[in-house]
């Protein structure tokens, strides 16, 4: 049974149709990664799914009683409101049922018979309602699900937050509240990878149905279990994860294009024979005329090929490169980087990772040298020739076109050592005459990124300074950059979250924590990633470790004061012996209670099939806990005191 569906869906945008009469369901439990090229119709299809937007024709369905959450590219959320309120608020109908709940709980008091029947009743309608909108005790929920999406400060306003900031609040609100449907758009962006690593978990676990539009190929490999693709205004849905799309793709496009062929050769002898003439056009031969009409309305539009990038080789790099020595850099009093030594060799590939604000973007402004570090050296090999595209795309002038942009006015450009009409160089970036001549301000983020390329292809340089140049760019693009830059001799530095892309382009990566600490790894982002979670598992346990033998350490530092600075009272045996027994009971208090802390953190436990009454109770549980552990911390310090 479906949770949504469309019906014969179709829309379009100004003069063109996205998609055209096509069919849609989400089944239940299912989770369906939706993929297609930039501009093919992706977010109009969720936004229709979710009932922000109308189709143009057809008709979309959603099973009675079933919430539908949407998450889209640029939510709108109230600038006066802290992150907290925002995702505490956003819990669709709580305040609403907590607020009827109050009312029975009054009315309880005076009430009897039948009056008391039909209030009970209406007691365990409303307690469901509220546990499927987070439970009685939902402020846990809150204040995890903004630690895990990297939401530094729950009380900050969100009015002067970055858009990515935003998103990861929204994204929190639409966990937090728990729909029977999820529709994410992009829902990684602005992710690091350890929270995209969380994210996948969260979503692994509770089994949540979904639809999502994303490029990151990991996560489509992980958590859906059916991909559809929009293509040529239509939908076409493949079984499994990305590999098996990839696979399942080339099949159907394989197969596509033999029946293209049988098509086009029997066009060819139909032309023949219908450039014989007029004597040939009987009135016995109309069936065939129209069979040839009907072989040619059957072309199929025209789309553009898989790209083929090629980055054209810059002036020869020579030994030296980029060197950096004892660089350091601060922003108040809070330092990004440390006393950084690297090295940038020629054909050295160099990812660049780790938390948003950490400074990946200043160092990679530092070594460009825009900015000058606080302090350290940096030398740069009189070969280099840097280019680049940075984050915001601040190379695009907004009010020109994409043509302009690239080309200026110039018809004709050099591409390596080949002249090429500016026409079919646009071309191999998927833009047709009419997007050409399109105002950059117009495109979408997807498009403006494929500006950025043609014109960085276009630069010669032979170092290269990438700064999330995969935001946007749909799987095609992404992986003809990913083939381009392997093939290119010259040296590379990019920053971004995409650990599918890293993993296959770079050869080291560079992991910026933002408090100083820089490293450098050599192998995949995966591998490295795996390493710092398991360093700070290892750190969080030696945390604990170091609670538990504080008494310990804190009775050997009484016991080493000279006699002559002693305390006079001392002990009595029993005392001793009750100090002693703290430290064990202490050390077991405190492992419960960071168990009970991870088992409320889990987001299976918050899973609409999860027992609701279990979040209340483990909460009830991890209060004892604390308390009995604070009682026993205030009896052994005054116990160690003397």
């Amino acid at each position: 049974m479906s949770l949504v569906q469309l019906e014969g869906a179709t829309k379009g945008f100004n003069d063109r149709t996205l998609f055209q009469s096509v069919d849609f369901e989400l089944g239940v439990g299912e989770r369906v990664g939706l993929v297609g090229r930039n501009g093919c119709g992706k977010s109009s299809l969720l936004r229709i799914l979710a009932g922000v937007d109308p189709p143009d024709d057809g008709t979309r369905i959603v099973r009675r009683g079933v919430r539908v959450g949407y998450l889209e590219q640029e939510p709108i959320l109230d600038p006066e409101m802290t992150a907290r309120d925002v995702v505490r608020v956003g819990i669709e109908g709580r305040a609403e049922t907590l607020a009827a709940l109050a009312e029975v709980h009054e009315k309880l008091s005076s009430a009897e018979g039948a009056a008391m029947d039909a209030l009970l009743k209406d007691l365990e309608r409303y307690e469901a309602e509220l546990e499927a909108r987070g439970g009685h005790d939902v402020e846990h929920q809150i204040e995890a699900t903004l630690d895990a999406l990297d939401v530094i400060d729950p009380d900050a306003k969100t009015g002067p937050m970055s858009g990515g900031e935003r998103r990861r609040v929204a994204l929190a609100r639409l966990l937090v509240s728990r729909p029977d449907v999820l529709l994410l758009d992009e829902p990684t962006n602005h992710l690091d990878a350890f929270v995209t690593d969380w994210l996948e978990d969260w979503f692994l676990e509770t089994r949540q149905p979904l639809v999502l539009v994303t490029h990151d190929r990991y996560l489509l490999e992980r958590v859906v279990d059916r991909i559809v693709e929009v293509d040529n205004k239509q939908l076409f849905s493949y079984a499994g994860g990305y590999s098996d799309f990839i696979e399942a793709r080339a099949a159907r496009l394989s197969a596509e294009a033999k029946a293209e062929q049988g098509r086009l050769t029997l066009l060819r002898r139909e032309t023949a024979w219908i450039r014989r003439g007029p004597p040939a056009r009987t009135t016995k031969s109309k069936a065939r005329v129209q069979a040839y009409d009907e072989l040619v309305d059957a072309a199929p539009d025209v789309a553009p090929e898989d790209l083929e990038l090629r980055i054209p080789a810059g002036p020869r790099l020579g030994a030296r490169v980029v060197e950096l020595h004892g660089i350091s850099k601060a922003f108040g009093e809070r330092t990004l980087i440390g006393g950084l030594d690297l090295e940038v060799t020629p054909e050295m590939r160099l990812g660049i990772v780790g938390p948003n604000g950490a400074g990946k973007s200043t160092l990679m402004r530092i070594v460009s040298g825009e900015i000058e570090p606080d302090a350290g050296v940096r030398s740069v090999g009189e070969t280099v020739r840097f280019m680049g595209i940075d984050q915001g795309r601040s190379a695009l002038d907004l009010e020109a076109s994409a043509q302009e942009n690239v080309a200026g006015r110039q018809e004709v450009v050099r591409v390596g050592h080949t002249d090429v009409r500016i026409e079919s160089y646009l071309a191999k970036f998927g833009f047709d005459a009419r997007m050409r001549n399109n105002l950059v301000r117009t495109l979408s983020g997807g498009e403006r990124a494929r500006v950025m390329l043609a014109k960085l292809l276009l630069e010669g340089g032979n170092v290269a300074l990438l700064d999330e140049p995969t935001n946007d760019l749909d799987l095609t693009t992404l992986r003809a950059l990913e083939e381009a830059l392997i093939a290119w001799p010259g040296a590379l530095l990019v920053v971004t979250h995409d650990r599918w892309f890293l993993d296959r382009v770079a050869t080291h990566v560079l992991y910026v924590d933002g408090r100083g600490d820089v490293r450098l790894h050599h192998g995949d982002v995966s591998e490295l990633l795996a390493s710092i979670r398991a360093e700070r598992e290892e750190i969080r346990l030696r945390e604990q470790r170091a609670k538990r033998d504080g008494a310990k350490v804190a009775r050997t530092q009484v016991s080493e004061v000279p006699k002559d600075e002693a305390p006079k009272a001392r002990l009595t045996p029993w005392e001793e012996k009750e100090l002693s027994e703290l430290e064990t009971l202490i050390a077991a208090n405190e492992a419960r209670v960071a168990e009970l802390d991870d088992q409320l953190a889990s987001p299976g436990l918050y899973s609409p099939g999860a027992d609701p009454e279990q979040p209340r109770k483990l909460q009830e549980m991890r209060d004892s806990a604390q308390t009995e552990l604070d009682g026993r911390y205030e009896r052994w310090s005054e116990l160690a005191d003397r």
